[in-house]
């Protein structure tokens, strides 16, 4: 497949994904466990983005399923088929993290503790790691970026 890559654009949008999800462990740290998840959610979005971007596609909206079917439509093989797992699963906490009208009672914050972060942190990185491998594929270079979100990094 040929498509013409944007690495510059791609990289922009990598690097704000990547410091959204270092800001998602530190306010999981701090027992902010809403924005955690929230950012999270986030970090895989702006990476999914990137990846539009960086392959000339449109890249608009915030409905993280959507852009990774936006993905699969357009590059299929290398972008694995549990993405759209991943995204269903981290686009649930788009909303509900954030607003109080979300909630019956109380915060968000009151309903969000440490255990409900561990999984959105799992969909994060294999979301980053798919981007990262899926742009190293289709720029022929080897698709492990040496960031914190890669298989062999910190988890």
């Amino acid at each position: 497949m040929s498509i013409p890559l944007d690495a510059p654009e791609f990289e922009r949008w990598r690097a704000a994904a990547q410091r959204a999800f270092a800001s998602s462990d530190i306010q999981a740290e701090a027992g902010l466990h809403e924005w955690a998840c929230f950012l999270f959610e986030q970090s895989a979005q702006l990476a999914v983005k990137g990846l539009l971007h960086g392959l000339g596609a449109g890249a608009w909206g915030h409905d993280l399923s959507a852009l990774c079917a936006r993905t699969d439509a357009l590059i299929g093989d290398p972008w694995p088929d549990e993405a759209a797992r991943w995204a269903e699963r981290l686009s649930r906490f788009y909303i509900p993290t954030r607003y109080p009208d979300a909630v019956p009672a109380g915060i968000p914050g009151d309903r969000f503790v440490a255990e409900d972060s561990g999984a959105p942190r799992s969909d994060a990185i294999r979301l980053l790691d798919a981007v990262d491998r899926t742009w190293g594929a289709l720029a022929g270079v080897d698709g492990s970026s040496g960031r914190e979100t890669d298989a062999g990094g910190a988890r």
